[in-house]
């Protein structure tokens, strides 16, 4: 008997044994990072946009409209933000990656005021519950935003690596067209030294807004293909091809600076083809791209357009004293004043931007970027705002409102980053921007009634420094001022003719704890 129990006691513990073994294997990650910055600034207003696009009659939207004098106000607020990313890995072929956020800005609001959409709270109407809130009294709002939540896998005895869900997805063209969580299904493939990206994402689905047609029939659509050969470790190639379809009906825009109400069509394909190269030769590091856009956007009323435009860059980075200097160009072509559905041809950068419900405006949250500009205020650099109400002059690379008024840009940057010691770091930036075409947006001189002559919109000075208080834990200081061009001379929005007023000179101050986890 004893024997027969030592057998049974020791086939269950084996039994176990096996059981628990994936269980134990299995690992759970976390990690994240949290911001709290505080803004002095007569531009950054807590909100998101681009907030020197030009009005009406050639004014220009200052932090507030109602604040767009030539002595704008200076607003000072905190904002604060937490990524928590949670991985959960069976293996390193098998893991489900989520991302949660968090933001508010102090003050915002909180608790009855964020709940029940049209409701009046102190005499005043009020939002619904939504994100970006809670920094109010008494804080609790609901206020967890869902990130990315994809499946991120390898196929069996293939070298191909699936995510599959909603993810973070950028073009290989730093940016310029895409950069952008979204929900869909990608592929990569290593093969020797090549690398394949395959992929298709859903951004937006028109029956969630009304149309009661079925699920899948008017969508915006974005596809990807993307290869890249190392054709040896300080040399890089690549090529990419995108599809940007958005077949959700006729697309309204907005009013263009003479009151007239854009249509973007019933459908609306845009192709891109690029090519992109990094190289080290030395001590110099070199990278660019050069890309082209066929498209067509097709009304109703006959007026399809033809769409032919470009984008190109070239960035170049060298060690020089005890620092580095950097140094890029962006280039992205625009629509002048006879490019328009009407005349059949299109000629400004598309870019993606957030346009729900078939609508684009003004001020609808860019899901493009360029981060090698180094700017703080003059281009949407993410890698130095990443917060929620980042703003810019150049707030998308197509430099415009919509497909239609795309002026273009040409940006040229140069920096300077110094690590003075191990937790001592410093940077200095400056750059300039141009609008590529001269169209509707360009403000007007209220002094001679007609647009400036000149396409210089800013130029920028900043510099950033930073002390590594603990491992994780980074104090920062950004400031920079713009020096507006003639691009917006006389253009205020309470100048008059008799006395033209120009636009104040945006300027910020930003202090940071960035924790990293």
């Amino acid at each position: 008997m004893k024997l027969k129990k030592t057998v049974a006691i020791a086939a269950a513990a084996s039994a176990l044994a096996a059981v628990s073994v994936p269980a134990m294997a299995f690992e759970n990650e976390f990690h994240g990072t949290s911001r709290l910055r505080y803004f002095l600034s007569n531009y950054e207003n807590a909100n998101k946009g681009g907030v020197l696009l030009p009005l009406t009659s050639g004014a220009i939207r200052g932090p507030n409209t109602s604040d767009t004098t030539e002595n704008l106000k200076m607003n000072n607020y905190f904002e604060q933000r937490t990524r928590i990313f949670y991985t959960a890995k069976a293996s390193d072929d098998l893991k489900l990656v989520t991302g949660f956020e968090i933001d508010s800005v102090f003050g915002d609001k909180a608790q009855g005021a964020t709940t029940a959409a049209g409701s009046t709270v102190n005499g005043s109407t009020v939002v619904g519950t939504g994100r970006n809130q809670g920094g109010a009294l008494e804080s609790d709002t609901v206020n967890l935003e869902t990130k990315w939540v994809y499946l991120d896998f390898k196929i069996p005895s293939t070298p191909v690596q699936v995510k599959a869900g909603i993810q973070p997805i950028k073009d290989q063209l730093k940016g310029v067209f895409f950069d952008a969580d979204i929900a869909g299904i990608l592929t990569t493939s290593k093969i020797g030294a090549a690398t394949v990206n395959a992929g298709y994402f859903r951004g937006y689905d028109q029956s969630f807004f009304g149309t009661n047609r079925p699920y899948g029939m008017d969508n915006l659509n974005l596809g990807l293909l993307e290869g890249k050969f190392a054709l040896s470790k300080d040399l890089n190639v690549g090529a990419v091809y995108y599809l940007y379809d958005d077949s959700r009906g006729s697309v309204t825009g907005v009013a263009d600076a003479n009151g007239t109400n854009t249509n973007l069509g019933n459908d609306f394909q845009v192709h891109v083809f690029g090519v992109n190269g990094d190289a080290k030769l030395g001590k110099l590091s070199l990278s660019g791209f050069a890309a082209y856009q066929y498209g067509i956007i097709k009304q109703s009323n006959a007026n399809s357009a033809h769409l032919n435009a470009y984008a190109a860059n070239v960035a170049a980075k060298a060690p020089i004293g005890p620092g580095t200097l950097r140094t890029a160009l962006l280039v992205t072509s625009g629509n002048g004043q006879s490019d328009t559905p009407a005349n059949g041809h299109l000629k400004g950068w598309v870019s993606i931007d957030q346009n729900q419900n078939n609508s684009w405006a003004g001020n609808a949250s860019a899901v493009n970027t360029y981060n090698e500009s180094g700017m703080l205020l003059l281009n949407r650099n993410a890698a130095a705002s990443t917060g929620t109400t980042d703003t810019s002059i150049v707030y998308n690379t197509g430099n415009g409102t919509n497909p239609l008024n795309a002026q273009g840009v040409y940006l040229a940057t140069v920096g300077y980053d110094l690590n003075i010691t191990p937790k001592f770091y410093t940077n200095f930036n400056a750059g300039a921007a141009w609008a590529a075409h001269t169209n509707s947006l360009k403000p007007v001189d209220k002094a001679t009634t007609m647009q400036n002559a000149t396409n210089y919109m800013a130029t920028e000075i900043n510099l950033e420094t930073g002390y590594k208080m603990y491992d994780n834990l980074t104090a920062s200081l950004q400031a920079a001022y713009v020096f507006l061009g003639g691009y917006y001379k006389n253009s205020s929005f309470y100048g008059t003719q008799a006395s033209p007023k120009d636009p104040e000179n945006p300027y910020t101050i930003r202090t940071s704890l960035i924790y990293n986890f």
